[in-house]
């Protein structure tokens, strides 16, 4: 089974946990949610007063009470609000594989039910961005905070019609850069072999980052790098380009792992660089309990 039945995806939203979506910058929105935001402007709830330190927007300031006080003093505003919560999916070519209990592209779908329906829970606004095998090469479901347009995307990954796209990474990469809106929690869930082009992945990324938060969920097999000997395979990354490997000949499995440990370190340099949190699942994970305890794993770092 290559991708998981609907029913299977929509019953996530019953499973529920202590996971949140935690962020290190501001929330920037209208909506109300689950976030607080240190974001200020006229319409919001006034909280108290305090001292203006360097750094704070200087069209806070309460200029009554500098004048009473004698020193600059800035207005505080609370409001819950929402984030934007926008979950990418790699449905390349790549992702239809796996050795054991299932296929990648099952547990990449699971993972994007699971992150969404959480999402909503804490009333944020749930986008999504499918990439590969989907019509036109890539779908995008504009954020909302309804279960009817989460339902779409579910849909959409339970029953995803055999185009033979293959979008490049780095168009991906560059259509969600278009899309997001600053102060987004972006998931980006993937195999990541398509890291060929390590300068423009980073670049684009890179601006990503400035402006929001990111996470890469990394599906792996165990035969992603490990290949026990067997008749010469091929595989195909991009859906177009195959490459044949002797895994009867040490030289060759070795040469494959190799590669894949390369690839590996390629991503885990540009997150290190930029501060993007990794999550690695397998095939053969719980993927609810072992996701749910990498996130509370994250957010426990974070608070340090």
């Amino acid at each position: 089974m290559l991708y998981p039945e609907l029913s299977d995806l929509i019953a996530y939203k019953k499973l529920k946990s202590s996971l949140t979506h935690r962020s290190n910058r501001a929330v920037k929105s209208t909506g109300l949610g689950n976030h607080r935001s240190p974001f200020r402007g006229q319409g919001l709830e006034f909280d108290s007063v305090r001292e203006y330190v360097v750094g704070d927007d200087i069209r806070s300031i309460d200029w009554r009470v500098t004048a009473r006080m004698g020193a600059p003093h800035i207005k505080l505003f609370k409001e819950d609000r929402e984030r934007h919560i926008c979950i990418c999916v790699d449905l390349n070519a790549s992702m239809r594989f796996g050795t054991r209990n299932t296929f990648k592209s099952v547990q990449a779908a699971r993972a994007a039910a699971i992150l969404g329906w959480q999402g909503l829970d804490s009333q944020d606004r749930v986008s999504g961005c499918l990439f590969g095998d989907v019509p036109q090469g890539l779908q995008f479901f504009e954020p909302k905070r309804t279960r009817k347009s989460f339902g779409m995307m579910l849909k959409m990954l339970s029953d995803v019609p055999q185009e033979k796209h293959s979008i490049p990474f780095e168009s991906a990469l560059k259509h969600i850069d278009q899309v997001s809106h600053t102060g987004s929690l972006i998931y980006l869930i993937s195999d990541f072999m398509h890291l060929e082009n390590k300068l423009q992945h980073e670049s684009i990324i890179t601006r990503l980052s400035k402006r929001c938060d990111i996470v890469f969920i990394a599906i792996n097999d165990p035969a992603d790098k490990t290949i026990f000997p067997m008749p010469s395979i091929s595989f195909s990354v991009d859906g177009k380009d195959k490459i044949s490997v002797d895994t009867s000949n040490p030289a060759g499995r070795e040469t494959y792992v190799q590669q894949w440990k390369e690839n590996r370190q390629r991503l885990y340099e540009i997150a290190t660089r930029l501060k993007v949190t990794i999550v690695e699942l397998t095939t053969e994970s719980d993927i609810h309990r072992d996701l749910i305890l990498e996130m509370k794993l994250i957010a426990k770092r974070k608070k340090r």
